[in-house]
């Protein structure tokens, strides 16, 4: 059996999971105060950065695991981030084929992978009448805050999980 696929990796996606709940809870108003929003999608950096530096079929199945439970445990709506974090996936994948996997290139990557989540998100419950707020004060109260944030969980995770993800490599040719 095969410690750091079986045990280790899902010990960290379900830790990520309970991290982005106690991150929220307790940060947000500390951090950013009454005026400003952050939405931390540390699993979905994981995601992405197991898309990346692992394999797409693997980090599709955790995507729609972690998507369907995310949205049972945080939402409202049954379905919006089961459908987003494999979609995130997919593309991350696309856009890999052509990218270098370094630092900056899956940076951006990410960026844009956050960008566009909460973009699919105000969108939705924008068409289902679920927040009024003008796309203006998205911008400025939410998306960037949670930009923020999510680049800085980013800077802090990329060499320890690449190296976590290198070892597993290592770990399954042997």
């Amino acid at each position: 059996m095969d410690v750091k696929k079986n045990i280790w990796l899902p010990v960290i996606m379900i830790g990520t999971f309970i991290l982005e709940g106690i991150i929220g809870l307790f940060f947000a108003k500390p951090l950013f105060g009454e005026t400003r929003q952050f939405i931390p999608h540390f699993l979905l950096v994981l995601l992405i950065l197991l898309t990346v530096f692992y394999r797409r079929n693997h980090a599709l199945l955790y995507a729609f695991i972690l998507g369907i439970v995310f949205d049972i445990y945080y939402t409202s709506i049954m379905g919006i981030y089961f459908a987003i974090f494999p979609l995130i996936v997919y593309l991350t994948d696309k856009f890999m084929k052509v990218l270098h996997d370094n630092i900056i290139l899956v940076g951006l990557v990410t960026l844009f992978n956050i960008i566009l989540t909460e973009s699919l998100v105000y969108l939705f419950y924008t068409l289902i009448g679920a927040t009024t707020m003008s796309i203006s004060t998205f911008v400025d109260t939410r998306l960037v805050t949670t930009l923020l944030l999510n680049l800085a969980f980013f800077l802090l995770v990329f060499f320890p999980f690449q190296f976590f993800i290198d070892k597993l490599k290592k770990s399954e040719k042997i």
